[in-house]
C-alpha cells in the first residue's frame, strides 16, 4: 500500500475535526472508523480509497496517509491531489485564531474549536448540489437525503466489507427524473433545480469547475446569477467548494439560534440585522467567526 506523509499548515486539529465529523447521523462521503478517516475520491477513470491517521498535534500537524483499494485506472497523484485539496491543508488560521485569543469574550466561544480544519467539497458541482438539498432543512434531514443520494448513483469502492462513496456526477443528476430523485424527500423546486444545474454543467452551458479559477468574489457572484440560488447557498458553495469562508450566512437559522446563545446567552433565534450588528466588528474574520461559532454549536449540541 503507498503511505505518504502529509504536513498541513498549523495549527490543524484532525482529531477535532473526527470528533464533529463522529456526530454526522448519516455520513456520507467522509467516514470515521476507529479514530481513522476513510475517503473515496473519484479520478475521472476510476476511484481511489484513502485512510488517514493522525501522526503529528494541533501546532505541529502531520498525516499519515495510505491509498488501500482503487477500482479502474486511478492516477495516483490526481487522486492524492484530490485528497489534499478535501483536507484543505494549505488553509491558514493562525490570524483568525490570533485575533480570536486578543478578544476574550470571542475566545471563550472559540476556544473548543482551535484548529479544527474546515475540509472541502471534491468539486465545484458537489458543494452546490449538497447546499441545494440543504436549503431549509433540518440538518439531520439533509444528512439523510444525500446519503441516499449517494446510494442511489452507487458510486463507491468496497473495502474490507464497507462501501465508500463518491458523490454522483453531473452526467448522473442531469440524466435523472423528478420521480427517480423523490425520496430526496426535498420539494419538488430544488429537485428541478438540481437537475437544471446539473443538465447546465454537463452541456457547457455552466462552467461550474472553472469557478476555482478566479477569484472568491467572482464565484459567489457567477452561482448568484443562478435561477434559484440565493446568497445562503452561493456563501456555502463557495465555503466548501473553494474553502473560502468570507461570507456570514446571516439567514442560516441554526447560527443565528447560535450567536444568541455564545454572545448573548439567550435560547432561539435572532434577527438577520442583530447578525450584521455582531458580525460587523470582525471585518475580513467575520465568515470564520461564523463557521467557528457553528462548529461551537454542532459540539454542543450533537
Amino acid at each position: 500500500m503507498t503511505t505518504i506523509t502529509l504536513r498541513p499548515t498549523a495549527p490543524y486539529h484532525f482529531a477535532g475535526l473526527l470528533d464533529i465529523l463522529r456526530r454526522y447521523a448519516h455520513p456520507t462521503l467522509d467516514i470515521v472508523h476507529d479514530g481513522v478517516y476513510w475517503r473515496a475520491v473519484n479520478t475521472g477513470a476510476g476511484l481511489a480509497l484513502w485512510c488517514v491517521r493522525n501522526s503529528g498535534t494541533v501546532d505541529s500537524p502531520a498525516l499519515e496517509a495510505q491509498l488501500v483499494a482503487q477500482s479502474g485506472a486511478v492516477d495516483v497523484a490526481r487522486a492524492l491531489e484530490r485528497l489534499r485539496y478535501i483536507l484543505h491543508l494549505d488553509a491558514d488560521t493562525m490570524p483568525f485564531f490570533a485575533m480570536a485569543q486578543d478578544d476574550a469574550s470571542l475566545w471563550s466561544v472559540i476556544a473548543p474549536v482551535y484548529g479544527i480544519p474546515y475540509i472541502r467539497s471534491e468539486t465545484m458541482f458537489d458543494a452546490l448540489a449538497e447546499a441545494i438539498i440543504e436549503q431549509q432543512i433540518a440538518w439531520t434531514a439533509a444528512q439523510r437525503a444525500q446519503r441516499w443520494l449517494v446510494e442511489w448513483a452507487g458510486n463507491f469502492i468496497e473495502y474490507d466489507g464497507q462501501c465508500y462513496y463518491t458523490f454522483p456526477t453531473a452526467q448522473q443528476i442531469a440524466n435523472a427524473t423528478l420521480d427517480d430523485l423523490k425520496p430526496l424527500k426535498i420539494t419538488f423546486k430544488r429537485m428541478a433545480l438540481l437537475i437544471h444545474i446539473a443538465q447546465q454543467v454537463v452541456g457547457g452551458e455552466f462552467a461550474l469547475e472553472d469557478l476555482r479559477r478566479g477569484t472568491i468574489a467572482d464565484a459567489y457572484e457567477a452561482l448568484l446569477r443562478l435561477k434559484g440560488i440565493g446568497p445562503w447557498t452561493a456563501a456555502v458553495t463557495v465555503a466548501r467548494g473553494l474553502g473560502a469562508r468570507d461570507y456570514v450566512t446571516h439567514n442560516d437559522v441554526a447560527l443565528q439560534a447560535a450567536v444568541n446563545r455564545y454572545f448573548y446567552g439567550e435560547e432561539g433565534r435572532i434577527s438577520e440585522d442583530k447578525m450584521r450588528e455582531t458580525f460587523a466588528p470582525y471585518g475580513e474574520h467575520a465568515g470564520l467567526v461564523g463557521y467557528y461559532t457553528l462548529l461551537r454549536w454542532v459540539i454542543d449540541k450533537y
